[in-house]
């Protein structure tokens, strides 16, 4: 057997596709990926090479912090999970907040490596699609449950049971092998599928979860070095740091815990962030809305850590046979020609967002740099009547389904205006994380939906969004298309993950019209300068975690 890790996997398809490099998603290092000109100079946008840059006398690994303990800080967020359970979409699945309410079998850092969490060690068969992984053997939760390889097992399959997380339907079986040992068939030898059940795979104890009168949507028994003291959905999460963790060696500076308490509060309303930060009420925002950076950037008590975002901002149109778009590609482009992404960049994002080129964002692997110079759609009202008059559309109201929050409702009632200055009736629907989460993947409820979707690998971002038998309706907006879906599995096996299969199916979506990339974000973090932080480092996500992050003894 040889063991496998995320760089070895990369390695390998730089070799076979020749066009590959690793960039973690949302973290590109490159100029286009969101470097801002600073109007009070603290501003700093990170990259890799900042970002993983160790303290002087820091070796790779050593887990202790380089300066004190922060008694608390409270973050601004615009959104954390509506329920607490360990079964969840793929929507902010990177989240800071969510490695402080379990520990997965591995943790992927910015850089797109797997870092050992829960699991010890995982192994390839020459087979290719057989995982050996060994889990540690000092795993205890905060009720004192021993996590054993049955624990994970069981999890394994009540994730493949839910169904929840497109890729866990890629795994073929799931055996105990020993104490602390268990084997994992996949289905195929899927580029990053593996990797991906890694990360997303929590060390829950079953008697724990089957335990608790509502499956931990409000309380969690974890494995995590913390332990849920408050949670309010759609208001705040509170976490204390526990003195029993199991793990007393945090493997890598990604996972120190150097927070003693700590809440994520949910503000979603621009005005509200601006109001938090300066009285004080958040010592820090992830992501904040882009039209107050600039205020920050002038104010001497902030700093602000700038990244480009994991995630883009896309536009997918319904697959549902009952919706007009679903079968009429003249006006899905006619939706798309009528867009200006360079007004929605001025306007909703101050300037910090980039367009994208694809519905895919650029710094996926196997994302295609040729892609970045080639025409995809553009503002022409001329072109988007065009279409219109060809079009079966007959004055239906279109629906636009949007969560909440000020940046993404102020987006979609651009989108909104665009569609009717060239009379396409268009209908706002929009609704909280709770309730949006729940209809995401129905596309009986939406005409065109807007995403926030990223990933690290194009499989997995195509399995999760164009997959027909991804979800029990179909793809992510309950489309049947067999002709990509094939495409898709062609594709994404080691031997067929070529640029030319790749290219393929970029021009399928440009041409069927199935999705828009419309922008890729910069996300500006910004904290306040009494918080002593002597180093920030980032998530997967492109925020700053502030309980990895280091303060001044």
């Amino acid at each position: 057997m040889k063991q496998r890790v995320w760089k070895k996997t990369v390695a390998l398809l730089i070799a076979m596709v020749m066009l590959v490099s690793l960039t973690a998603c949302g973290n590109s290092g490159t100029e286009k990926d969101g470097e801002k000109p600073t109007a009070g100079g603290n501003h700093t946008t990170q990259d890799n090479t900042e970002k993983t840059d160790l303290p002087e006398g820091q070796q790779e690994g050593d887990a202790a912090s380089a300066g004190g303990e922060k008694e608390s800080v409270t973050i601004g967020v615009t959104g954390v999970w509506a329920t607490l359970s360990p079964y969840q979409t793929t929507l902010n699945q990177f989240g800071n907040f969510v490695r402080l309410l379990y520990d997965r079998l591995a943790y992927l850092t910015p850089e797109g490596e797997y870092v050992p969490q829960a699991a010890k060690s995982w192994e390839i068969e020459e087979d290719g699609i057989t995982w050996n992984v060994e889990i540690y053997d000092t795993i205890y939760d905060s009720a004192g449950n021993h996590i054993t390889a049955s624990d994970i097992v069981w999890n394994l399959e009540e994730n493949m049971a839910q169904a929840l997380k497109p890729f866990f339907n890629k795994i073929e079986s799931v055996e105990q092998t020993g104490d602390y040992t268990l084997k994992i068939v996949m289905k195929n030898n899927v580029v990053g599928a593996f990797e991906l059940v890694l990360i997303s795979t929590y060390a829950v104890s079953q008697k724990a979860y089957e335990d608790s009168a509502d499956g931990f949507a409000t309380s969690v028994i974890s494995t995590s070095p913390y332990k849920v003291t408050e949670f309010v959905a759609g208001s705040h999460l509170t976490f204390e740091k526990r003195d029993d963790y199991w793990k007393t060696d945090a493997n890598s500076p990604y996972l120190q815990n150097n927070v003693k308490t700590v809440t994520y509060q949910v503000i979603n309303e621009a005005s509200q962030q601006q109001i938090a930060l300066e009285t004080g009420t958040v010592d820090a925002f992830e992501s904040l809305t882009p039209s107050l950076v600039r205020d920050f950037e002038s104010n001497n008590n902030f700093s602000i850590a700038g990244a480009p975002s994991s995630n883009g901002s896309q536009m997918f149109f319904s697959g549902h046979e009952s919706r007009p778009v679903a079968n009429d590609v003249n006006l899905r482009l006619a939706i798309c020609y009528a867009i200006d992404v360079e007004g929605l960049i001025a306007s909703c994002y101050d300037g910090y967002a980039e367009p994208m080129h694809d519905p895919a964002v650029n710094t996926l692997v196997g994302y295609l740099s040729k892609w970045d110079s080639e025409e995809y759609y553009g503002y022409n009202v001329e072109l988007a009547k065009q279409y219109l008059e060809k079009s079966d559309y007959k004055g239906q109201t279109l629906e636009l389904m949007q969560s909440s929050g000020t940046q993404g409702e102020r987006v979609a009632q651009m989108i909104q205006g665009y569609l009717m200055a060239i009379g396409i009736d268009c209908k706002l629907t929009i609704l909280d994380s709770a309730l949006f989460s729940a209809s995401r993947f129905d596309g009986s409820q939406y005409d065109m939906i807007m995403i926030a979707g990223g990933g690290v690998t194009l499989p997995a971002f195509w399995g999760n969004r164009f997959d027909m038998n991804a979800y029990e309706l179909g793809d992510g907006t309950s489309r049947h298309d067999e002709v990509l879906t094939q495409m898709l599995y062609d594709t994404w096996v080691y031997d067929g993950f070529t640029e030319e299969n790749i290219d393929a199916i970029h021009q399928y979506l440009l041409e069927n019209c199935i999705a828009y990339g419309l922008v890729n974000t910069t996300i500006n973090n910004v904290y306040n300068n009494s918080l002593g932080l002597t180093k920030t480092w980032m998530g997967y996500s492109g925020t700053v975690d502030y309980v990895a992050s280091e303060y001044e003894a």
